[in-house]
């Protein structure tokens, strides 16, 4: 269930990404603040989903991962979950353990991480400001860690107006959160490091956070020219601590060219237009984790009682399998003369007592009608008998797979 949570959730994080990078490009979004919070709401419905899909607030679309089996071949029998096939449970502990161990190794890292920049933060000497300025030897160029502003040993020898640039920038930092945001993402990345999509969002949003900071040392009246320099100069300096927003650390040769062209800064958002998209994000997100991934089941077989409601995908767990006949005997003989294995997804629609409403094909491997293992998995889901714990018409999808056994 875990590996196909995560799945489901990043499928459904990559189609809505694609979508939204599509809108900003049509619409033609040139504020980077407000690019910005799209995808940060984004990145909070990705890390909202796998919870609601836990507790089972959405039904999903059923993966591989999660499609309970019957074997044929020499194994048999029927089964509730993919874990109790011996010849399925080997490679899907694998797959989670390799997935376990990736995720705990990365979210290690970030804690790991946030531990040795809070004790840098802690030894850093404050300045005399109405923030918190803090002077580090350990720091090599301007970095915000959370609502903290470091500054490397050196800073108290910059001129004023280096000085009141580089702060500007920080501030820009601590007001928009951007650290807080940082660290969800580098979670979101470890929980789904599998997920290409989970790393480019935050990148993304490490250079939007350094690009809308940019902006606000232009808007304190700040040369574009001689700070796109002092850019340059920073990013020759690098910190080697990712969970601290460096100045000059994300996309410098971007924003250098950029600040080159002179081009506007993007207007901040005002708190209520913030907080407005975080009220529109939960049903948002309600609605993409809810979002029904079954078709209601076709017409039934020549012999089967016709279904007289349509069908309802199920919650996961409530139709299961509790009893199927001996499937060796369903093994088509073309198939096993020439010693063919197969594999077919079926879709059954039952209703509330468990009675067998439908069966549908869905997928046969190798495809079309050569060997029969459509027919003789429908034969065996026919005669097999469900379980239904909801009050209503449901389908289940499962698998039949045909395998000789040597």
């Amino acid at each position: 269930m875990m590996l196909d949570i995560m799945v489901n959730t990043s499928v459904r994080m990559v189609l809505g990404g694609a979508a939204i990078w599509l809108v900003l490009r049509v619409v033609r979004v040139r504020n980077p603040h407000v690019e910005s919070l799209v995808w940060r709401m984004l990145l909070l419905a990705g890390l909202a989903l796998p919870a609601l899909m836990y507790f089972q607030l959405a039904p999903g679309f059923a993966s591989a991962f999660a499609l309970p089996m019957i074997e044929a071949g020499g194994v048999g029998g029927a089964v509730d979950s993919p874990a109790a096939g011996p010849g399925w449970a080997t490679p899907m502990l694998v797959l989670a353990a390799i997935y376990l161990a990736g995720a705990l190794m990365l979210v290690g890292r970030l804690c790991a991480g946030l531990m040795s920049m809070w004790r840098v933060a802690s030894s850093a000497r404050p300045m005399v400001t109405d923030d918190d300025v803090r002077i580090s030897p350990r720091i090599a160029s301007p970095a915000t860690f959370g609502p903290i502003i470091l500054l490397p040993s050196d800073s108290h020898e910059w001129p004023a107006e280096r000085l009141d640039a580089v702060l500007a920038h920080e501030r820009a930092h601590v007001r928009s959160r951007d650290g807080y945001w940082s660290w969800l993402a580098q979670l979101h990345s470890a929980i789904f490091w599998f997920n290409p999509f989970a790393w480019w969002l935050r990148r993304r949003l490490a250079t939007l956070a350094e690009t809308t900071s940019d902006d606000a040392v232009i808007t304190a009246r700040h040369d574009p020219i001689v700070y796109a320099a002092l850019l340059l100069d920073f990013a020759r300096k690098p910190n080697s601590r990712s969970v601290a927003m460096s100045v000059a650390e994300s996309n410098v040769p971007g924003r250098i060219e950029r600040l080159l062209a002179r081009t506007s800064p993007g207007t901040e958002l005002p708190d209520r237009v913030r907080w407005a998209a975080f009220a529109a994000l939960i049903p948002a997100v309600f609605l993409a984790a809810c979002a029904p991934s079954d078709a209601a089941p076709t017409p039934a077989a020549k012999g089967e009682p016709a279904a007289n409601a349509e069908a309802a995908p199920a919650l996961a767990g409530s139709v299961k399998i509790t009893s199927a006949p001996d499937p060796d005997g369903f093994y088509p003989p073309a198939a096993k003369q020439a010693r063919v294995k197969g594999k077919v997804v079926l879709q059954v629609a039952v209703d509330p007592e468990g009675r067998l409403l439908d069966v549908k094909v869905l997928e046969t491997q190798p495809a079309g009608d050569l060997y029969g293992f459509g027919a003789a998995a429908m034969e065996i889901a026919r005669g097999a008998t469900y379980s239904n714990s909801l009050a209503q018409t449901s389908t289940l999808k499962f698998m039949v797979k045909f395998e000789l056994a040597d």
